[in-house]
């Protein structure tokens, strides 16, 4: 119009791309686990799991905290998480429980991980962070893996203190007749409070094939 040529506007992209401070994915720290890292469960299947918890907590390894923690194990047996033993140390606690599939897990661990949460910013007067990380999880396949992980756990104390194996008040080990039968006994007043805790076994490794494995 009126042989008027039009300017060309320029327009501005703002690029995305190089190095900025802060950007891209948040490094690991090593303590933490990837999703990617769980195994697929498709059966039933004996874990060892192990809950670590944050420096600075109350010790967890007194009565109020057992009594409240197998009222715990209770409900996540509700989602098909079962714990067989158990070992409860100041700041973390060993499993050994069976699940059949991922769903139950992480619905176990979820409904576990919340109540303990509870117990220890309710009845402990702790406020903040509780969980150093994600749980660390093994899947137990052979006899010899299952052996190792019963005495690992349920002599864990006795490694914590450099003592010979005994039984520990705050683990299950009195359950486990085999193991317990050579160690000094002792058997507390909240004996009634593990029973609740732990189930039965189902797979063979856990009710029969570790007798077979070879200790490390």
């Amino acid at each position: 119009m009126g042989g008027r040529k039009q300017k060309q506007l320029k327009f501005e992209i703002k690029q995305h791309g190089g190095r900025r401070a802060g950007a891209g994915r948040k490094k690991r720290l090593k303590h933490e686990l990837t999703h990617s890292s769980r195994p697929k469960i498709v059966k039933l299947t004996p874990l060892h799991i192990n809950i670590k918890l944050v420096s600075g907590l109350p010790t967890l390894r007194r009565p109020v905290f057992l009594k409240e923690f197998a009222r715990a194990a209770q409900r996540a047996r509700k989602f098909g998480f079962n714990i067989q033993q158990f070992a409860i140390e100041a700041n973390h606690i060993h499993l050994i429980a069976e699940v059949e599939n991922n769903d139950q897990l992480e619905r176990g661990m979820t409904s576990l991980k919340t109540s303990i949460a509870w117990i220890i910013r309710k009845l402990m007067g702790h406020a903040g962070r509780v969980f150093l990380s994600r749980y660390h999880l093994h899947e137990i396949k052979t006899p010899t893996e299952m052996r190792n992980a019963l005495r690992y756990v349920l002599f864990n104390h006795a490694k914590h203190t450099g003592q010979p194996p005994f039984a520990d008040a705050f683990s299950s080990v009195l359950f486990c007749e085999e193991l317990a039968a050579n160690v000094a006994r002792q058997t507390p007043r909240w004996l009634a409070y593990i029973r609740i805790a732990i189930a039965r076994p189902r797979t063979w490794l856990q009710r029969a094939g570790w007798k077979r494995g070879r200790s490390s």
